[in-house]
């Protein structure tokens, strides 16, 4: 029987250094790639992309108490059309991760019926909804309400998701490989305790978030790790807010606005008066104004998204965050590079 790595599920081999999987001893419980990753950070950039089509022909032969994980933080993103079309034709289970990023005193009711009332409107019924990183009682919520079945626990979602950390949160051991880096896990990873049997499966690719076009070190700055603190900026007309050198948001043609920003607070934010703002970025990208997605050389290479903004919304830019804002009526336009999706929500919190 051929061994496969604990962390990302591949089949060891030990003939080709190069290749993945590879182990100096097929005795060794990580391939090369995950020890590296667990013990020393390091891992080469879109060293494994899977291919998403092969992914779904994965979950479709599979049977199981399917979980679809969600990044509340990255939510938008996460309701990636692949896995979207996949849940229309099979009930799943929800696990709302990361929450702990989230700002202190949410209601976590309110997100929960906003969750649920965006999943019905795609005609996806979930049997539950549960939160991690709220409270302590998560392994008791998960065998509460989804560890209930003589049957494998599946879990789903978009790499860099957060499966790995689950896993290791119910297994109560660092058994997978856990990063911030996207597609981490290469291969089905079954996993089998006196508790659990859990699959863990290779992470949906999302072409159009941010994270795919970061190196790893910047991957360090964007990737928030811990519970970001919100900007909040009160705007007079005209203003515009450049995140780094990765987007900029013009508010333009109202009297007043209140803003308010949730990214990574490694990242500078730099307020400017719009008609500078042109400027600013022609003279400090990739500079002051940093870090700047690959491919993406000066700002006449970003994309523009115009909106007409009433009342209280938000702007989701995948892969890096979101942003409130508050006005009678604003135009807004938002920079960002041509392969990111930009999109405007009903505000979440």
């Amino acid at each position: 029987m051929e061994n496969k790595c604990l962390g990302c599920g591949v089949i060891l081999q030990n003939n080709n250094q190069n290749d993945i999987g590879y182990v100096i001893d097929l005795k060794m419980d990580y391939c090369q790639r995950c020890f590296r990753m667990i013990h020393y950070d390091q891992h080469k950039e879109n060293d494994f992309l899977p291919d998403n089509t092969f992914v779904i022909e994965q979950l479709e032969k599979l049977a199981g108490n399917f979980v679809w994980i969600i990044d509340i933080f990255d939510f938008d993103s996460s309701l990636n059309s692949i896995l979207v079309d996949f849940y229309r034709k099979n009930n799943c289970n929800i696990i709302l991760n990361k929450c702990d990023l989230l700002p202190e005193k949410i209601n976590y009711e309110k997100i929960g019926e906003y969750v649920l009332n965006r999943i019905s409107k795609l005609n996806i019924k979930s049997k539950a909804i549960i939160t991690r990183g709220v409270n302590d009682d998560f392994i008791e919520t998960f065998n509460k309400y989804i560890n209930i079945e003589d049957k494998p626990i599946i879990m789903t979602g978009l790499a860099n998701v957060g499966k790995s950390t689950i896993i290791n949160h119910l297994l109560k051991d660092k058994v997978v490989t856990v990063n911030r880096y996207p597609a981490t896990t290469i291969n089905l990873n079954e996993i089998k305790t006196e508790e659990y049997h859990i699959i863990d499966t290779v992470g949906i690719i999302a072409n159009y978030s941010m994270q795919m076009y970061l190196t790893n070190k910047q991957l360090k700055t964007v990737v928030p790790l811990k519970q970001i603190k919100p900007v909040v900026y009160q705007l007079m007309e005209n203003q515009s807010l450049s995140i780094g050198g990765l987007a900029r948001i013009d508010i333009m043609n109202n009297k007043r606005a209140n803003v308010v920003i949730y990214v990574s607070n490694l990242l500078n934010i730099r307020r400017s008066k719009q008609e500078n703002a042109d400027r600013l970025w022609l003279n400090n990208y990739g500079n002051e104004l940093k870090p700047t997605l690959k491919g993406c050389n000066s700002f006449s290479d970003m994309k523009k998204h115009s909106f007409k903004n009433r009342g209280k919304n938000e702007y989701f830019i995948s892969g890096l965050g979101f942003i409130t804002i508050f006005c009678e009526k604003a135009n807004i336009d938002i920079y960002t590079a041509p392969q990111i999706n930009v999109n405007v929500r009903k505000a979440m919190i």
